[in-house]
């Protein structure tokens, strides 16, 4: 029901976590069906307990703004917005990922070039800890990625993916994992938040830390973008991940441990 041009729902909801869809992705459209059968729907809304869940026609990846679109178009603000996707890589890895938003270096797959995207620390790693759990006796790995590709908002928000190959995009049992991990996702206390730096794409260290060790992590920077990372890098990926404290380093990310050290974090 609308009200002046708004669903009449924020009185009744306080909405903490928005899904947003995109129509043109196969593994986005697959992940939404489990939820969707499930979950109540308003006009073009969806909604279970304080989440919600959108479609758009475009490809997320540029589709800056949605937070303000959605504010604007039906009065909702969510704390975080998800970003369920398909995965693409030459690699063909078959993973079940999640990773922050933003770039370091040239804006080529949306986004804002050397902008980046409020990170979510402790909903992610909840979501990569739950996916582990979820999927265990699957053929997937999974993982972090570093922070890469747009879209640019202003809400915390992340990317929970399938990879990388249509196969993995058209696998329902994949799919549905990640569906499970949506309709359960939460926030659990955790107070000790991090910063990684240097690596792999798939950030095996950070990965394995964040599992075994109960730390969150916001932005990652790998490796082959550590020739963009100065002072000026290391405080966006300061303000951009809330509540940290900690950097943790792998390879030649050893190498930058003063910049963040002189920034105050415990390294």
């Amino acid at each position: 029901m609308k009200q002046d041009g708004y669903l009449n729902i924020n009185t009744k909801y306080n909405f903490v976590i928005g899904i947003v869809v995109s129509r043109e992705d196969k593994a986005s459209m697959n992940i939404a069906q489990f939820l969707t059968e499930k979950w109540r729907k308003e006009d073009e809304i969806f909604f279970h307990e304080e989440k919600f869940l959108v479609f758009i026609d475009d490809m997320h990846l540029y589709h800056d703004s949605i937070d303000a679109e959605l504010e604007k178009k039906y009065g909702i603000k969510p704390e975080v917005i998800i970003f369920p996707s398909r995965h693409k890589a030459k690699a063909e890895r078959k993973t079940l990922s999640v990773h922050p938003i933003g770039n370091y270096g040239n804006a080529d797959f949306g986004g804002k070039e050397k902008e980046l995207v409020l990170s979510s620390p402790v909903l992610m790693t909840n979501a990569l800890r739950m996916l582990y759990e979820k999927a265990k006796g699957m053929d997937y790995e999974i993982c972090f990625e570093v922070t890469h590709h747009g879209p640019y908002l202003s809400t915390p928000s992340f990317f929970i993916e399938v990879g990388s190959t249509e196969r993995e995009w058209m696998d329902m049992d994949a799919c549905k994992k990640i569906a499970e991990v949506l309709h359960e996702l939460n926030f659990p206390p955790n107070k000790k938040i991090a910063l990684g730096i240097g690596g792999g794409h798939y950030a095996p260290r950070f990965t394995d830390i964040a599992l075994k060790e109960g730390i969150s992590f916001g932005h990652m920077i790998p490796e082959y973008h550590l020739n963009s990372l100065d002072k000026k890098t290391a405080e966006k990926m300061i303000d951009a991940t809330p509540g940290v404290k900690y950097a943790f380093f792998h390879g030649k990310g050893k190498n930058y441990r003063k910049i963040f050290e002189d920034l105050g974090l415990e390294v």
